[in-house]
């Protein structure tokens, strides 16, 4: 068995990326495992989405400290992030709130009618009496920030290894506190256990513990449209009226838009190919909101299976039924990227108050 570590990080997605950077700053000695390449799982088939506006409050103050962040290692780091802007549609007043707690978290934000919205995003088509409008919001790329939180971690002492499996937990005598861990690669021994593994944690701690703590898996699909002519930029969105997301891509100069599943699916279920019947549905949604949608031709698609949870943010934490020392860090429900710094940040607290 190796030399203990204060905390193993299972899954190397954004949340454990970001957690093994933390950490790794509060001085923390930490081990990352993931058993897929960096980029692999979820957080490679994401959108990458940076924006603050949440219809929660407790999620709009989580999703600011991820913008501050982000900002910061985009200026300090060159890490990129592409900051086309942010809009979200919902009811005015509904607007008017999230606008009202933008401000209290230092993040720019205006109100916008028809005449703004076509002037920031000309030759856009957007059907909408108002929007908030996030002018420093916009998307990163999975790799180079998953490559560039996990050198940091390793910068600070931490270990990373992929092509690695756990297995299971060690528990003490007694059965009430982890351990350390149990891999393809050997055990290894520590005092607090991140479990972090996107699709694959539902089932694990079924496996372990015999729940699943309100943690379940469900097939996400943002399909890629483009028009007659290309898309010189886009903003990124959240349409709370018709469920729909989507943000612009830079690679093809189409645009991404996605609407729920509804499909619960096992840990097997991850990338897969775009259904044409959730196309269709897909175009009829946004069409409402973008009208040039009825025209534009299925170019491409996100599909990847997350695991969700009925939480505002997410499963985050020690939970009732868990040993001492294991922590839960899932359940993001296909916004994990965004919320990465909050559960880090909160995990870290909890580390080192417990």
């Amino acid at each position: 068995m190796s030399k203990p570590f204060d905390v193993i990080i299972v899954g190397a997605g954004i949340i454990g990326a970001t957690c093994f950077k933390i950490f790794g700053d509060m001085g923390k000695r930490c081990l990352l495992i993931d058993e897929k390449p960096l980029g692999c799982g979820i957080t490679g088939a994401s959108g990458c989405i940076v924006r603050v506006a949440h219809s929660h409050a407790a999620a709009t103050a989580a999703a600011a400290q991820g913008y501050h962040f982000y900002r910061q290692l985009a200026d300090t780091a060159q890490v990129p992030f592409a900051r086309t802007g942010y809009l979200h549609f919902a009811e005015p007043a509904a607007l008017a709130r999230m606008h009202d707690w933008l401000t209290e978290h230092d993040v720019p934000a205006e109100l916008v009618g028809p005449e703004q919205l076509a002037a920031h995003y000309p030759g856009f088509a957007i059907s909408a009496e108002q929007a908030l409008f996030e002018p420093g919001s916009g998307y990163m790329q999975a790799r180079p920030t998953l490559e560039y939180l996990v050198g940091a971690g390793i910068a600070n002492g931490g270990v990373y290894r992929d092509a690695v499996r756990v297995q299971g937990l060690n528990l003490d005598g007694a059965g009430g506190r982890v351990v350390g861990v149990q891999t393809t690669a050997g055990e290894h021994a520590a005092t607090h256990v991140v479990l972090a593994m996107g699709n694959a944690t539902a089932e694990f701690v079924q496996t372990q513990f015999g729940q699943a703590f309100g943690l379940w898996n469900q097939h996400i699909q943002v399909t890629r449209f483009k028009g007659e002519a290309a898309l010189l930029t886009a903003p990124c969105f959240i349409d709370d009226e018709h469920d729909l997301n989507g943000r612009w891509c830079p690679l093809t100069q189409g645009f991404y838009v996605g609407h729920p599943t509804g499909q619960r699916v096992p840990a097997s279920h991850a990338y897969a190919p775009a259904d044409p019947a959730h196309v269709q549905r897909t175009r009829e949604r946004g069409q409402l909101r973008f009208p040039w949608l009825r025209h534009a031709q299925m170019d491409g698609a996100l599909c990847h299976s997350d695991c969700y949870s009925t939480q505002p943010i997410a499963v985050l934490g020690q939970q009732p039924g868990l040993p001492d020392g294991v922590l839960l860090a899932s359940g993001f429900s296909g916004g994990g990227f965004k919320m990465a710094p909050y559960a880090a940040m909160t995990l870290a607290r909890e580390i080192t108050q417990g």
